[in-house]
């Protein structure tokens, strides 16, 4: 077996766009590299995510164009190296408690680090109270990730019919989760200046998100 159809096959059998169409081509074969010579661990990938989220808010908050650019960077590296320590995992059977543990807290420090960056820059240089949309994403998100199960498998926001089975050929979820829109929220909105509508977009589909989650939990116990 080659070394890229090993590689595939340590991604998850489905995932979210962002993670399958930006990061994966890259965390995948960053991963079988560390794998199949040991270079780290899962739990010193996790580690290494950490470290690369906390200066994300610091730079958010300086309020330059650089700090905006470059806290974008790294919430992309962060997240980066926390789909890795998954697929190291995987890929030496390592997989255990701890490291889930671990992983949470990863995504904690990266949202919360984010949002309380953008927050502070907001408040700084916003206008009309907008810095309360960044507190708002960080407690949405993380209600919207618990209830829709997307830090214990698969999620529950998932569509049914030929439009998710034609996403699920090409690992594609057919709804976003807190990836995508994180994206939106962290990447897209501070490299283009537009900070403040990607924050907005974001909380919105997090509530469209949480609502349609809702909604399909009260269906299945009426």
């Amino acid at each position: 077996m080659s070394s890229a159809a090993a590689a595939g096959m340590k991604a998850k059998k489905r995932d979210y766009w962002w993670t399958v169409l930006a990061v994966d081509p890259i965390a995948v074969p960053l991963a079988q590299r560390f794998a199949d010579r040991r270079l780290m661990t899962a739990d010193q990938a996790t580690l290494v995510s950490i470290l690369l989220a906390v200066p994300i808010g610091p730079a958010y908050a300086s309020g330059s164009r650089a700090g905006l650019i470059g806290g974008a960077a790294l919430f992309y590296l962060a997240f980066l190296f926390d789909c890795v320590d998954g697929k190291v995992a995987r890929a030496l059977g390592t997989a255990s408690h701890r490291g889930e543990m671990l992983d949470e807290l990863a995504d904690a420090v990266r949202r919360v680090s984010a949002s309380l960056g953008l927050a502070v820059y907001l408040w700084r240089f916003g206008t009309g109270g907008s810095f309360w949309l960044a507190v708002a994403y960080v407690v949405i998100a993380f209600f919207f990730a618990d209830i829709s199960g997307e830090t214990r498998g698969e999620p529950q926001t998932a569509l049914g019919g030929r439009w998710s089975q034609a996403l699920a050929r090409r690992r594609l979820h057919p709804t976003p989760g807190t990836p995508d829109i994180g994206a939106i929220a962290f990447i897209f909105g501070p490299v283009t200046g537009f900070v403040v509508p990607s924050l907005a977009v974001g909380v919105t589909m997090l509530i469209a998100g949480t609502l349609l989650v809702l909604r399909r939990r009260l269906k299945k116990n009426p």
